[in-house]
């Protein structure tokens, strides 16, 4: 068992400096001092580190009020610690742990002088430096570097650590417990257990069980000796509990009771979201389950559409295979047509001489300005080209050293060809030179003829270009026309598209409209039905609040009235048994009723006070004058009277008068009265005393004749009225209300007796009366307690239900409502698609219109120029008639001059041909060395690269330039030629309807390539189209789809089928309609959280029935523990309540013996020579007594390591004292006593004693001594 071993306390209440208190562990130590020094306060300080809460236990108002609050000298404290250490004798292995307590005796008197104030300064100042260093949250700051190292130079910031460092004591021995708490003015407090910091509860479990704990039945303060007593039933009980070891398992019950509630409110949610993610996973199961099924008809449709594509694609390759072949066919037929129509313009040449030649070059002339046209346009282009490469450069890097190889191959062939047409360009110019001298010879003859056929051929050429510009014209109103047409096409086949789409969600849109009105109402009705329960919830509630009122109040009421029939029943049970013996009665008939010497036959009758009933009113003036009489013992025989004075003479010292019943007198008189001799009493406030009176048992009018002052008797108002009538009557008794007797001469009186027989006999029936009253009250409060329970039990149950009827319908109610909002939004998409589609079709009819109003013009403007164009071919056949008669004239004239100018000609032709071959070649190499040098700074740099491009884009503004001033040179040399072509215009008469026709043949080649193109990029389109089906529908590429080899290629019927197969199952996945392709994957999850949940919820259920398990199990074991200690500690309370009292009987009951387990404990006591009556009738003394007997008796049962005990020898005399010495000396063997008293008889069994002065005001210290200690 614990042993207390020592006590430090540090600024609690009146102890400001640290103090020690030292014990033998073992044994009495007295604590004394006079009223007022801090005493108590040491039993406190035990209270108080042990756990005790409440400040009131404490005496004072705020937990704050213990430490110590300063004096006019002093300052106070920071904070109040207390320090209890406690040893195991059997494991402690400390060298002090047999050895007697040793006392520190201090010079407090120096022989030098001493300065008080310094001393106190001193203590003041190590009470600061302790509360400084117990602070929570102390912090030091420390350099971060190991001890003993050189310290680095500073290359950054300074680290300081702030490291919170509490001096605790560290080093405990084996078998020792050290319990410390604290507390700061700052409100902040701690527990420390052998130095570690700790929970309240901690220590409270470990004291538990022991008499220490929260109901500790071991610090038995000052003035709570007599609150055992008066304390309530339920509280007594915590004491026996205490004593018993079931506090713990209680806590225990307490905290499973706490589990089990708490484990069921999870269950309840657990099975809410059980119950929820089970419908969770049925809607998700069905969304699976379609999801299953879309993909699969998904998969069926993408193979489907794998093979349609492919086919179609390959169908595509073949019919682009075919159109390609025919345009280059065309192309070829068109060059085969060119090159014709070359020969027929040589031809004509040749025939025609000069004619033919000045043609011919008119038409390179012509030929060169539109080179010089498409150059021009080529090199704009090639301007927006070069822009466009600036960012292809990287691409083309790794294939443009290839390309630089073959360029310079190229450029060196180019030199040698340039060098070589040199030459000859050379050799031409002098021929041509030669000939011309010899031709202006002859061309000054022809100029007279040629200026008139220069007229009409300018007006010819002029008709001709006319004609040409409208065939231009009109072929390009045709390609716009194509152009139109196609676009119209188009926008059709996506109006057909739109209004499809329109009316599929228009459908949809009609859908989620019931859908939503469905959804609003079922919303509707369901908040209307959270509603509705809510107002009942409220109700319910406001009636199960009112009847927990009542029922509370009715439990109050319950209580009360238990507590008054208890003590209605401690009472009577005290009046009977003093009644029974004859508690009321001389020490002489008590002692002969209780020796028992009397048996049988010659059993007293009992006395004559209970043969007797008076009225209440009469009852103290009758036993005040029948005070004697009334102790009478009856008896049935002389024998029996014999008996009881030979018993009174022998073995009961005392004297008492026998009355023998009437009935066995042998008496020789007569025992009745002669009614008609007596006369009235002369006032009617004159009551005969035989009136008030009632005799029971067969005495009848006998004791009139035995007791003549019965007969006599008489009670009058007034005690002047009394002695009046007693003079005048001297052989009567008047008896006044205020108790005096007058007879004759003489007055009997004084201070009535507080109780008599009577008296107690008419209270005994009152308080008889008073718990039948209180038994029916009792049945009705319990039965209305009983109907409140149940109908509270039915309110919750209620209440249960409509709660969870509430969270369903709120659950059902946010489903609605998250459908309806989900509906909703579909609806707006739908709607937002159904206005975008009709936007857009409107959009496409009018550019539609626009389209149709420009085929209109279009074709409007083709048959205009068409009808230009024949007005001007006949304008120009006229005139060619007239230029053949003209030229007819000339020709006559330039015979002469053909041979020379043919031979000029020819020269020219010649020199022309090979100054156009020098100068394609210059251009070419030209081309050439700028293609090297752009691919050389590709390689070199992509950057410089671009920079050329920009160079290239300025050099190309730059030809245009040229170029332009090269067409204005062209165009003038063009008028120069139009002046020599007079003389051959006789030719192209012949041969112009030849190229006529040719060229007709060329523009109609032309026409169908253009078609066969149109066809080939709507082939390109669809191509296109179908790619990109291909890559959104697919998600693959079309190289990747047609390079699966695994795919049939189909073709004409089975594609058919095969496209029709695919748009079916399109038709059924549109069908379905929206379909969550994450249901599969969330399916998934919620069946792993169903099963989650599900053993959740069964390891909820069997931690439900383990908790319910333990507790029938503590509540099992805790009432046989109870049962046990109860019996015993009962039994010990008897034993030493005997001993304390010298006699008497006490003992304990259970206030409801049918419940046990939760019955309160009264305390009956009865000590010598009185009634059994209720402990709060005894007096102040007998309290404290009856108190140390129960103490004592559970002490007995259930030893604590110590014991304080605060002065609870106050009420006791001298010689109760010394039974409660002798009492606590025996248990001092087994039990640790701590004594604070003012008694010298206590102080004189205690080898040790602790004096509490206060030698500075305020301050408490302390002095110890020690007797007996050897020398």
């Amino acid at each position: 068992m614990l042993k207390l071993k020592r006590l430090q306390i540090l600024g609690f209440k009146s102890f400001c400096d640290r103090t020690e208190l030292k014990f033998h562990g073992e044994g009495v130590a007295a604590i004394i001092g006079p009223n007022g020094c801090g005493k108590s306060n040491i039993a406190d300080a035990i209270s108080w580190v042990l756990g005790e809460q409440s400040a009131k236990t404490l005496r004072g108002s705020r937990m704050e009020d213990v430490i110590f609050s300063g004096t006019r000298d002093r300052n106070p404290t920071g904070m109040a610690e207390v320090s209890l250490a406690l040893i195991d004798p059997e494991v402690y292995d400390g060298a002090d742990a047999g050895d007697p307590t040793e006392v520190e005796i201090q010079d407090e008197m120096p022989r030098d002088d001493w300065d008080e104030a310094e001393i106190r300064a001193q203590s003041a100042a190590e009470v600061e430096r302790m509360t400084e260093e117990a602070q929570p949250g102390k912090s030091e700051e420390v350099e971060a570097e190991a001890e003993g190292a050189p310290a680095p130079e500073p290359q950054g910031p300074h680290v300081v650590l702030k490291i919170r460092r509490r001096k605790f004591q560290l080093q405990f021995r084996a078998g020792e417990i050290v319990v410390t708490r604290r507390l700061f003015r700052s409100g902040d407090s701690e527990y420390l257990l052998n130095g570690k910091l700790c929970r309240l509860r901690d220590i409270q479990e470990l004291f538990m069980g022991t008499g220490l704990g929260p109901e500790s039945y071991a610090l038995i303060e000052q003035g709570r000796i007599g609150q055992i007593l008066s304390s309530r039933p339920t509280d007594r009980r915590a004491i026996i509990e205490e004593a018993a070891g079931i506090t713990k398992f209680k806590t225990k019950k307490r905290l499973a009771e706490a589990r089990l509630e708490e484990s069921k409110q999870n269950l309840s949610r657990v099975n809410d979201i059980f119950d929820e993610v089970t419908r969770q996973m049925n809607s998700l199961k069905r969304q699976a389950s379609k999801a299953e099924r879309y993909a699969k008809l998904r998969d069926e449709m993408r193979a489907k559409l794998r093979v349609v594509l492919a086919s179609k694609f390959a169908q595509l390759d073949n019919q682009g295979t075919a159109l390609e072949t025919q345009i280059n066919e065309i192309s070829e037929e068109i060059r085969q047509q060119s090159e014709s129509l070359q020969q027929l313009e040589s031809e004509n040449s040749a025939g025609t001489q000069r004619g033919y030649a000045i043609q011919e070059e008119l038409r390179e002339n012509r030929e060169r300005l539109n080179e010089i046209k498409l150059e021009s346009e080529r090199a704009q282009a090639q301007r927006r080209h070069n822009e466009e490469r600036c960012t292809e450069l990287i691409l083309r890097s790794a294939s443009s050293e290839n390309e630089l190889a073959q360029a310079r191959s190229r450029l060196r062939e180019l030199e040698e060809e340039e060098t070589a047409h040199r030459r000859i360009l050379e050799s031409a110019a002098d021929d041509v030179s030669a000939a011309r001298q010899e031709l202006v010879r002859w061309q000054e003859q022809e100029n007279v003829a040629a200026d008139a056929l220069s007229k009409l051929d300018q007006q010819q050429e002029q008709s001709r270009s006319a004609i040409l510009e409208a065939v231009a014209a009109v072929s390009d109103l045709r390609n716009q026309l194509t152009q139109a047409q196609e676009r119209m096409a188009a926008l059709d086949r996506e109006g057909q598209r739109l209004r499809a789409e329109m009316a599929s969600s228009a459908s949809q849109v009609e859908g989620f409209g019931g859908k939503r009105g469905q959804l609003a109402l079922e919303f509707e009705t369901v908040s209307q039905r959270v509603a509705g329960l809510t107002g009942e919830i409220t109700r319910t509630r406001q009636s199960l609040d009112s009847k927990r009122r009542e029922e509370t109040e009715g439990k109050n009421r319950l209580d009360s009235l238990r507590s008054e029939y208890a003590s209605a029943i401690g009472k009577r049970g005290s009046l009977e048994a003093v009644i029974a013996e004859h508690g009321y009665s001389t020490e002489s008939v008590r002692r002969l009723f209780q020796s028992g010497a009397l048996q049988g036959g010659l059993a007293p009758a009992g006395v004559l006070a209970d043969f007797l009933e008076v009225e209440p009113r009469y009852e103290g003036v009758v036993e005040d004058f029948l005070r004697d009489e009334l102790n009478y013992i009856v008896v049935k025989s002389w024998d029996a009277a014999d008996e009881g004075l030979r018993v009174l003479r022998t073995g009961v010292d005392g004297r008492a008068t026998f009355l023998v019943h009437p009935d066995d007198s042998q008496a020789k008189f007569s025992f009745l009265v002669d009614e008609n001799g007596r006369s009235a009493p002369p006032d009617q406030s004159i009551v005969p005393l035989k009136n008030t009176l009632r005799v029971l048992n067969g005495f009848g009018k006998s004791l009139e004749v035995i007791f003549p002052k019965l007969r006599d008797g008489y009670i009058v108002p007034e005690p002047a009225f009394a002695r009046a009538l007693a003079l005048e009557n001297p052989d009567a008794f008047f008896l006044a209300h205020s108790g005096e007797c007058f007879h004759n001469v003489t007055v009997t009186g004084g201070k009535q007796r507080a109780e008599g027989p009577l008296s107690m006999k008419r209270e005994l029936r009152e308080v008889t009366r008073i718990l039948a009253e209180l038994e029916q009250s009792l049945r009705t409060e319990e039965l209305r307690v009983l109907t409140s329970g149940r109908e509270i039990k039915e309110l919750t149950s209620l209440l249960d239900r409509l709660e969870n009827e509430k969270r369903e319908a709120e659950k059902q109610a946010m489903t609605s409502g998250h459908m309806l909002q989900q509906l909703e939004s579909e609806m707006t998409r739908a709607t937002e698609r159904v206005s975008a589609y009709r936007q857009e079709l409107e959009r496409l009819v009018r550019e539609r219109s626009e389209q149709q109003s420009i085929i209109s013009s279009r074709a409007a403007e083709i048959a205009a120029a068409e009808a230009s164009r024949a007005e001007l071919e006949r304008v120009t056949t006229s005139m060619q008639e007239q230029f053949t008669d003209v030229r007819r004239r000339r020709e006559a004239a330039a015979q002469n001059a053909s041979q020379h100018l043919a031979r000029v000609a020819t020269l020219e032709e010649r020199h022309r041909s090979a100054a156009a071959v020098l100068q394609r070649i210059e251009s070419v190499l030209a081309e050439m060395r700028e293609r090297v040098s752009t691919l050389a700074s590709q390689i070199d740099s992509s950057a410089a690269e671009k920079l050329q491009r920009e160079n290239d884009n300025q050099s190309l503004a730059d030809h245009l330039l040229a170029l332009e001033a090269e067409r204005n040179a062209s165009e003038a040399r063009e008028g120069l030629l139009q002046v020599e072509s007079e003389q051959v215009r006789a030719r192209l008469a012949e041969i112009e309807e030849a190229l006529r026709q040719a060229r007709s043949l060329l523009d109609q080649a032309r026409d169908r390539r253009a078609e066969i193109s149109t066809a080939l990029a709507k082939l390109q389109s669809d191509a296109q189209h179908m790619r990109e089906t291909c890559l959104n529908e697919l998600n693959i590429e079309r190289e990747e789809l047609m390079a699966d080899s695994t795919l049939s290629i189909l073709s004409g019927e089975q594609l058919s089928t095969e496209d029709q197969a695919y748009r079916e199952l399109r038709t059924k996945l549109d069908v379905m309609g929206p379909v969550n392709m994450m249901a599969l994957e969330e399916y998934r999850e919620t069946a792993e959280r169903h099963t989650f949940l599900e053993t959740q919820r069964k390891d909820l259920l069997e931690s439900i029935d383990n908790t319910l398990a333990t507790i029938r199990e503590i509540d099992t074991f805790s009432r046989h523990k109870f049962q046990e200690a109860f019996e015993k500690i009962n039994e010990n309370f008897q034993t030493t309540f005997r001993k304390l009292f010298g006699g008497g009987h006490a003992f304990m009951r259970l206030t409801d013996e049918e419940n046990s387990a939760e019955s309160g404990i009264d305390v009956v006591a009865s000590p010598p020579g009185k009634k059994l009556q209720n402990v709060l009738l005894l007096s102040g003394g007998e309290k404290a007594l009856t108190a140390l007997a129960l103490l004592v008796g559970i002490f007995r049962y259930q030893p604590s390591p110590f014991c304080i005990l605060d002065e609870v020898d106050a009420p006791l005399d001298e010689a109760n004292i010394g039974r409660f010495t002798e009492l606590v000396q025996e248990m001092s063997i087994q039990t640790q006593f701590v004594l604070i008293t003012h008694s010298k008889k206590t102080m004189s069994i205690a080898p040790v004693l602790y004096g509490v002065t206060m030698q500075e005001p305020g301050v408490s210290k302390l002095v110890s001594v020690k007797f007996g200690a050897t020398a």
